[in-house]
């Protein structure tokens, strides 16, 4: 049974066919050829089908690709097909708190998201802090750990974590570039939260298995 994500993600996939690739080339300076539109993403790399419109891809401790996932596919596509014309950077950042604002339908920053991660990754610095480099971040001041991530064609995310104490509990922050709703949906920032956390999950995984 094809659940309502797979469904959702290709209803997406016919509607991306419908965009001119000629205008996403130009404006984004994407690598292409005649079967694959290929674009650095999240700290690695993705790859659309320019017939079928199917995205796949590699990351930085993969060899090949494979098929994205729904949050992956999803915000590749709002960032293609959605972004506006005229969108750039701002190059400062704002909290997942500010942009939600005027979205009151949307999940809040505190919304309970990544309990299992937060406990994977508190007190893991310097595996945290590997992990991050290889996803191309730079890791700047802030928090107990905080990098700034490379998302797509100079939009960065920032990442920031702070460890657990006798306090308080592990806490994620996210901060976005203040003119992120310009390439894409605030639902879409949210994937792209989760691909983050993801990658640095399994990565991390990898790594103390």
């Amino acid at each position: 049974m094809v659940s309502n994500y797979e469904k959702m993600k290709r209803q997406m996939q016919k509607e991306f066919l419908k965009y001119s690739q000629d205008d996403m080339i130009k404006r984004f300076n994407i690598d292409a050829n005649e079967r694959y539109l290929t674009v650095d993403f999240m700290g690695g790399i993705c790859r659309i089908g320019r017939k079928n419109g199917f995205v796949e891809c590699s990351d930085m401790d993969i060899e090949g690709f494979r098929e994205a996932d729904y949050n992956e596919a999803m915000t590749i596509y709002d960032l293609l097909c959605w972004s506006k014309p005229n969108a750039v950077p701002a190059g400062q950042f704002v909290n997942m708190q500010s942009i939600s604002k005027i979205h009151s339908t949307a999940p809040s920053a505190n919304s309970g998201f990544f309990n299992q991660e937060m406990k994977l990754f508190d007190h893991q610095d310097i595996l945290l802090r590997e992990v991050l480099e290889k996803l191309g971040g730079v890791i700047i001041d802030g928090g107990d750990l905080a990098a700034q991530i490379p998302v797509f064609c100079g939009l960065d995310l920032l990442f920031r974590f702070w460890n657990s104490d006798d306090e308080f509990a592990p806490e994620i922050q996210f901060f976005w570039d203040a003119n992120v709703l310009s390439f894409m949906h605030y639902e879409t920032v949210w994937f792209a939260n989760h691909v983050l956390i993801r990658r640095i999950r399994e990565m991390m995984e990898k790594q103390m298995s």
